[in-house]
C-alpha cells in the first residue's frame, strides 16, 4: 500500500517521481542504470528489449522514471494472453532497475505502482517475474509490493554437447 507523505496530506509519496512510457531515446540510460546495478554492461540485451517493448508490442507497458530531469529507473514488462498453458491475461516484469544514487527515494515503488495501474486497466489478472534466489534486496522489494512465490517451479538443465542425452 502506498503511503501518504507526512508533510503533504493527500499526496502519495511516489507522486514526486515522474513515470512515463519508455522511448527509444532511453536506451543509453537503461544500459547505464543496469550496469551500475549489475556490474556488467548489456547493450545488446537492452537494444532487443527496447525494440520488443516499443516497436513490436501490441501495447507498450514498459516505463521510465525521471527525477532531476533525467531517467533514474525503468521497468520493462511484456503482456501475455495465454502463455505456458495459462489462459488468463498476464504480464511479466522482464527487468527493473533504479540508479543506485536514487534508491530509497520511492523510484521503484513509483514505477511498479504505475505499471500495476496500467495493467489493471487492461484487465491483466496476474504479474510474474523472476528474481535471483540470493538477491535479498530485490526479493524484499517485491514482497513489500505484494509479490509472493508462484505455484510453479522454474526448472533448468545445463547442456553439455559432450554428454549423451539421458
Amino acid at each position: 500500500m502506498t503511503k501518504l507523505t507526512e508533510d503533504e496530506p493527500g499526496v502519495l509519496e511516489t507522486d514526486a517521481v515522474l513515470v512515463r512510457s519508455l522511448e527509444p531515446s532511453d536506451l543509453g540510460s537503461l544500459i547505464e542504470i543496469d550496469a551500475l546495478a549489475t556490474g556488467r554492461r548489456r547493450p545488446l540485451y537492452f537494444e532487443r528489449m527496447l525494440e520488443r517493448a516499443v516497436e513490436k508490442a501490441d501495447f507498450q507497458a514498459s516505463l521510465v522514471a525521471e527525477l532531476d530531469e533525467r531517467p533514474v529507473g525503468f521497468v520493462l514488462a511484456t503482456l501475455f494472453y495465454g502463455e505456458y498453458g495459462l489462459t488468463e491475461p498476464s504480464a511479466s516484469i522482464d527487468a527493473i532497475g533504479v540508479a543506485p544514487e536514487y534508491r530509497g527515494r520511492r523510484v521503484g515503488r513509483a514505477l511498479l505502482r504505475q505499471l500495476l495501474l496500467n495493467l489493471a486497466a487492461l484487465r491483466i489478472e496476474r504479474v510474474r517475474t523472476e528474481v535471483p534466489w540470493n538477491d535479498f534486496n530485490l526479493l524484499a522489494f517485491f514482497e513489500r509490493n505484494g509479490f509472493a512465490p508462484a505455484g510453479r517451479i522454474c526448472l533448468e538443465r545445463p547442456l553439455d554437447p559432450t554428454t549423451p542425452e539421458p
